[in-house]
């Protein structure tokens, strides 16, 4: 799953130097097909019917804005079948909102004093909707039926963990890496969406670990997006609860109903 970067991206300070990862020598894995890798993934990570028979989750947790003392801003992301998403992250007594409904989108950024809210623009669209094609069970589990073809590329280390890097395909022609444990079967890495800064545009990474059980279903409680080659400090998250299927009013992925000018209240 995917936590989308236009709220995210107005908080990071762009203080430090991130390297991508160091180079090493090629891991010696079991040579296996992209359909096995996948197949050992889905197995390892629930199972198909767990997967398909989740239905919504809700997610809190806490974003690492940087900033000196570091600031952990709490969130909460709703997700629920329908390509839905409902981000809430809160400052003090302020609360930025971002919803995708499957189609349309909204935001209210109460943190760069834009308290009315705003429709998103059509690269946010186009991210949000990029991310909704993976749904809320990632995008190897029912690939094909999301419209992707998926090769192998070859064996590389992430992090110090030997893995398979995998290729997905969509339809039409756009192309982005997965890199799947070696051991454990677990997502390490996917590529993000690239980002633009100083007028120059970056490939994203995003870094997963420390999974653990969720009523079967293993989830990555620790989150890293890196903006690869740049100067921009990496975005942290971790994630402190999770509730699945237990059922998400769609109210909650409509456009917000907030009178202009006025600012958020920071209920969820």
């Amino acid at each position: 799953m995917k936590l989308t970067l236009a709220i995210l991206s107005t908080l990071v300070a762009a203080s430090a130097v991130q390297a991508a990862d160091s180079p090493s020598a090629t891991p010696s894995l079991p040579k296996l097909s992209a359909e096995q890798i996948v197949e050992k993934h889905i197995a390892s990570t629930g199972g198909l019917e767990a997967w398909r028979n989740l239905r919504s989750v809700v997610i809190e947790g806490e974003v690492d804005a940087g900033g000196t003392p570091p600031r952990k801003l709490p969130y909460v992301l709703k997700q629920k079948r329908g390509h839905k998403s409902r981000l809430e992250i809160t400052m003090g007594d302020l609360t930025a909102v971002q919803i995708y409904d499957g189609k349309n989108g909204w935001k209210v950024r109460p943190f760069t004093n834009r308290h009315e809210v705003e429709t998103m623009t059509s690269a946010e669209l186009s991210e949000a909707a990029a991310a909704a094609v993976d749904d809320l069970d990632g995008p190897l589990v029912d690939a094909q039926q999301k419209g992707f073809k998926v090769t192998l590329v070859g064996t590389s280390v992430v992090k110090g963990h030997p893995a398979y890097e995998l290729k997905l395909t969509s339809k039409e022609g756009a192309s982005r890496n997965i890199w799947v444990d070696g051991q454990s079967f677990v997502t390490l890495k996917v590529d993000g969406e690239p980002r633009k800064l100083d007028m120059r545009t970056y490939p994203v990474s995003i870094y997963y670990s420390d999974y653990r059980p969720e009523k079967g279903l293993q989830f990555a409680h620790e989150q890293e997006i890196v903006v690869e080659q740049s100067k921009a400090a990496p975005t942290k998250r971790t994630l402190t609860k999770i509730r699945v299927n237990e059922g998400i009013d769609d109210a909650a992925f409509a456009k917000p109903d907030l009178p202009d000018a006025a600012p958020l209240s920071s209920a969820h």
